[in-house]
């Protein structure tokens, strides 16, 4: 797939104030300032290309903040698209976004999905993280903070939505709830998705 930028908006980065992108934004962004980049071309994106191949039309250290709502999860090589993502980031630039819980049954639902994530997904990309387990760091070139994780809970039945929003107060009380959380009781009470903020240090 070749890249569309639809609206020129690549020859105007370098006059940008603040520059700032959501990806996968599908046929409705969820951030209205964002520049919208997906691979189907919606009448809201404003740059269609294939994710898969990252970022390579945008500079190094060219963006401020980027957003991604349900999208990590859909691509094949997560190592490669977080390096993209670092890549384009401006020192202290961060991505912010939702991905779906391990423990979330409706992931697996959907055939398009690649990567489950947990509380220490994010660590793999981060030399220091709050929890108390860690992990290995494979890509060391790759070194973002975790500003913050939160586990949400949710489910579509109403009732059921009601002690859903209970668990996410209490697991999302500290750091040792949310591991606890993670480690003894997410097969028991699964949680649908992990919200995040990290920056580029």
């Amino acid at each position: 797939m070749a890249m569309n930028d639809k609206r020129g908006i690549l020859q105007q980065l370098a006059t940008m104030e603040r520059v700032v992108i959501e990806l996968g934004c599908g046929s409705a962004r969820q951030v209205k300032e964002a520049i919208g980049i997906d691979q189907i071309d919606y009448d809201s994106v404003d740059i269609v290309c294939n994710l898969e191949e990252g970022l390579p039309f945008l500079p190094d250290n060219s963006v401020d903040i980027i957003y991604s709502f349900h999208l990590l999860e859909h691509l094949p090589d997560l190592g490669f698209f977080m390096s993209e993502i670092f890549r384009v980031l401006k020192p202290g630039g961060k991505t912010i976004g939702t991905v779906p819980h391990f423990s979330n049954p409706y992931y697996y639902s959907d055939y398009t999905h690649k990567t489950p994530f947990g509380l220490y997904t994010f660590c793999y990309f981060a030399p220091q993280t709050p929890y108390q387990r860690k992990v290995l760091l494979y890509q060391k070139d790759i070194r973002f903070k975790i500003n913050s994780q939160e586990i949400i809970f949710y489910s579509p039945f109403i009732l059921i939505n009601i002690f859903r929003k209970l668990y996410g107060i209490i697991f999302n009380a500290g750091i040792f709830m949310q591991e606890f959380y993670e480690g003894s009781l997410s097969k028991i009470l699964p949680a649908h998705e992990i919200s995040f903020e990290l920056e580029k240090k």
